[in-house]
């Protein structure tokens, strides 16, 4: 039978992999009008000018956080737990690596947009990646440091992922599936839940997508191993899985593979999360609270899983997979970069068999 190996879980947002003289030319751009700021405080959809405006009074000391020096000591954070995981894939040595991720806009829309899927073509390429605005800053083209630099195609091991598309039906897991990509994916998405307008996106060819890509590019070093992609609805109502599906999803991921025939060794990655694009520490570390004391009533019950803050789900999933397991903790490294607390909960972690 095939060989579960525990998990890995890491954020893949841009801060990790930017330099942070970056950082405030991204907050300049994005923050100022981005739609989904979700208040820590009210759990609202928040205007930047009114979440600034909270920030400032509940958290005066904000402003000492926002220097270059403090930026660097946490990318420098960020470059060691992320150098951590890929010594764990070093280690560890998988024949496969499952990716628990999802999508953004990229392939999903609300055309069809599964609650979870698994995609089990032979193999799906990895293309450079760059922003879908016309006209984007030439910043976002740095993104390709952490979402993919180098066109590739990368393996997939499409007969354990049939097996577990068959065995997860057959544990009532209505699971989507998909075996080909399409030529071009575009779409649109909302209004629903929190998403208050609808927001669409020209059709253009698309690859892997971030959240997987990032797995690639950060913690295979651009080795890729064959990889089971296994997506979670984490950001779009009206179907987001709960926290108890998403537990118990991952025990059910976790007993196919343990009983899959064959001797592939099955390493998990959790890819996604913390809290963003507004810091939430007391989330974040509610979150960190369930996977150290491996407490399910805890992660079922999380508040403010709006916005992609709702990646958290990822890491339920593995936790789930993991219960006897021991979660270390490498490195979680809340970072503000705007006055207005927006930023997120970078987070690097290991499931260790106990």
């Amino acid at each position: 039978m095939a060989k579960f190996l525990g998990a890995i879980g890491t954020s893949h947002s841009p801060p990790m992999f930017l330099e942070v003289e970056y950082w405030e030319k991204h907050s300049e751009i994005t923050d100022q009008k981005n739609p989904e700021l979700q208040s820590p405080r009210t759990g609202n959809i928040t205007p930047y000018a009114q979440l600034l405006e909270e920030a400032q009074a509940a958290d005066p000391g904000l402003a000492a956080e926002l220097t270059p020096e403090v930026f660097a000591a946490k990318y420098e954070r960020m470059q060691v737990g992320a150098q951590k995981l890929r010594d764990v894939v070093a280690e560890q040595k998988p024949d496969v690596v499952m990716v628990i991720s999802d999508d953004q806009e990229e392939l999903f829309f609300d055309d069809n947009m599964p609650s979870l899927s698994i995609y089990w073509g032979d193999s799906w390429d990895l293309i450079p990646w760059k922003s879908h605005r016309p006209g984007a800053h030439r910043l976002f083209e740095t993104f390709q440091r952490g979402w993919g630099d180098r066109e590739m195609s990368v393996p997939v091991d499409a007969a354990m992922g049939e097996y577990l598309i068959k065995g997860l039906g057959d544990r009532d897991f209505d699971i989507s599936h998909f075996r080909y990509l399409r030529d071009e994916y575009g779409g649109s998405v909302g209004p629903s839940g929190y998403i208050e307008e609808r927001r669409s996106r020209a059709p253009g060819k698309k690859g892997i997508p971030h959240g997987f890509a990032y797995v690639v590019k950060a913690v295979m070093d651009n080795q890729p191993i064959p990889m089971v992609p296994v997506f979670v609805n984490t950001c779009y109502p009206p179907n987001r899985p709960t926290g108890r599906r998403c537990f118990d999803f991952g025990a059910a991921l976790r007993a196919l593979v343990e009983e899959y025939p064959g001797d592939q060794r099955v390493l998990m990655v959790a890819s996604g999360g913390l809290s963003h694009f507004v810091l939430d520490e007391e989330l974040d570390r509610r979150v960190l609270k369930g996977l150290q004391e491996n407490d399910r009533s805890i992660l079922e019950n999380l508040p403010r899983l709006d916005t992609p803050t709702g990646e958290i789900r990822n890491w339920i999933v593995a936790a789930g997979a993991c219960q006897d397991h021991r979660f270390d903790l490498i490195d979680y490294v809340p970072t503000a970069r705007s006055p207005a607390g927006t930023g997120g909960g970078w987070t690097f972690g290991q499931w260790v068999r106990t």
